[in-house]
């Protein structure tokens, strides 16, 4: 192999190595692209989760409008309330401590 051929090879080699170090470190380039379809992939992740959440709420306010029972228990459960028929106990706080 000849000189020129040596130096032609060797020129053919550091231009392909300049390419692939373009496309791989450019503005975008493959690192970008990657970079873009990560935070991509969390947006689509985050997307699911309000989405579910919407579900949810969607079904909490159907049940509300509709399910009596499910009213009876949110009544009963958080906001200490009773039907006309029962009878509801509740503990005295502990006044020991705080005699005057």
């Amino acid at each position: 192999m000849t000189t020129v051929e040596k130096a032609s090879l060797y020129l053919t080699i550091f231009f392909i190595a300049v390419l692939l170090g373009l496309i791989a470190f450019s503005e975008n380039g493959i690192f970008d692209y990657r970079a873009i379809m990560d935070k991509e992939q969390r947006a689509l992740d985050q997307i699911h989760l309000v989405e579910s959440e919407n579900q949810e709420l969607e079904n909490e306010i159907n049940a509300l409008k509709t399910d009596m029972e499910y009213l009876k228990h949110l009544a009963k459960h958080e906001h200490d309330m009773i039907e006309e028929d029962e009878l509801m106990f509740k503990d005295k706080p502990d006044n020991k401590g705080n005699t005057p």
